[in-house]
């Protein structure tokens, strides 16, 4: 979850439960300087280096060297950098979206051990990456597919896409199995990636053909996610109390996105005619599509904001499950999620309210 709401207390966590904890490695010089007045003499760039590699360092260190992650947005200017100071700082998979990682072979060419994997949302973009990945010797180590209609925050497809419902989970996972099974990689798994709150839904995805899930949202709502920045207590109260994600229209990244419906989100909501630009300072070049002071609004401050508690400013991206009527909404600590993800639970209703 970008924007530093997966941090080591929650990756670690989760790896120590027996699943694979990811961190975010976007951007996180910025929380950093501007809520923990940490690198503050840092260049911005800098900053995201450090940032990065000190919470690889802590996720490592609370679990025992075990499993850590980080997911990249390819489309941050320092994609490179970032990806590099993970392979460096010895993480054990890259997970990029956000745009096609054609180049990441090469940049983690000299750290074999280091697994990597392409986001994709469509079978065209799995058969794009896997065999510009082929052709320079590095197939990937897994594939995570995301669903435009099911995950939180950017989508990677149009609001048209979402609306008509292309790449439905069902497609996308099958055609991607066989794909992969044709180019002889069998033994590359497929990672289904929005969608999943109940055991019973991580059945059906394997069920369609992938061996695995990512989930991010019902993580938020566990004890450990966010304590890097207080505990993110509004983040979590929106998620508990909310009844239908909106659909952002577009954003300074070139996609539309999926959050908890507050006025600022409104704002830029889909098939809204009436958008207009935020004013608003350029923190510093973050996202490669953004056109700066032109852009729609500062990304990057709104996902901070968010962090800080701050209804009015902040942008809370939200997956589909979220706003589903029904849906167990307790805030737990990962390892009784995790025994619950192991064992199955009822599918109750019912809602835990949160002190502002």
């Amino acid at each position: 979850m970008g924007v530093a709401v997966t941090g080591p207390a929650l990756a670690a966590a989760v790896t120590k439960e027996g699943g694979g904890g990811v961190l975010t490695g976007v951007a996180l010089g910025y929380p950093f300087q501007h809520i923990l007045n940490k690198y503050n003499d840092q260049k911005p760039f800098e900053a995201n280096k450090l940032a990065l590699a000190e919470w690889v360092k802590q996720t490592k260190q609370l679990c025992g060297d075990g499993f850590t992650g980080v997911n990249i947005m390819v489309a941050v200017y320092d994609f490179r950098d970032l990806a590099l100071t993970s392979a460096k700082s010895g993480v054990d998979l890259i997970i990029a979206g956000a745009g096609l990682p054609l180049a990441l072979p090469q940049i983690v060419s000299d750290f074999p051990d280091t697994m990597i994997a392409p986001i994709i949302s469509s079978v065209k973009a799995a058969r794009v990456m896997v065999r510009k990945w082929l052709s320079k010797h590095r197939p990937p180590d897994a594939i995570v597919y995301e669903s435009i209609h099911h995950s939180g925050g950017h989508q990677g497809g149009s609001v048209d896409d979402i609306i008509n419902g292309a790449h439905q989970p069902e497609e996308v996972i099958g055609e991607t199995r066989r794909f992969l099974d044709k180019q002889g990689l069998e033994d590359v798994p497929i990672i289904a990636a929005g969608g999943a709150w109940y055991k019973k839904d991580i059945q059906r995805f394997l069920s369609m053909g992938a061996q695995g899930v990512q989930m991010a949202s019902r993580f938020l709502l566990t004890e450990e996610c966010g304590l890097e920045f207080g505990g993110i207590r509004l983040f979590k109260k929106l998620f508990v109390n909310n009844d239908k994600p909106t659909i952002l229209e577009r954003s300074p990244a070139g996609l539309p996105g999926r959050a908890i419906s507050t006025p600022f989100s409104r704002r830029f909501a889909e098939l809204d005619n009436k958008i207009v630009n935020k004013p608003h300072d350029c923190p510093f070049a973050c996202l490669t599509p953004c056109e700066k002071k032109k852009s729609i609004y500062c990304i990057l401050y709104h996902l901070t904001a968010a962090l800080q508690d701050n209804y009015e400013d902040g942008l809370f991206f939200a997956g589909s499950n979220v706003g589903e009527p029904g849906v167990s909404k307790e805030i737990l600590s990962v390892k009784e999620l995790m025994g619950r993800l192991r064992i199955g639970e009822p599918v109750t209703a019912g809602k835990v309210s949160l002190a502002t």
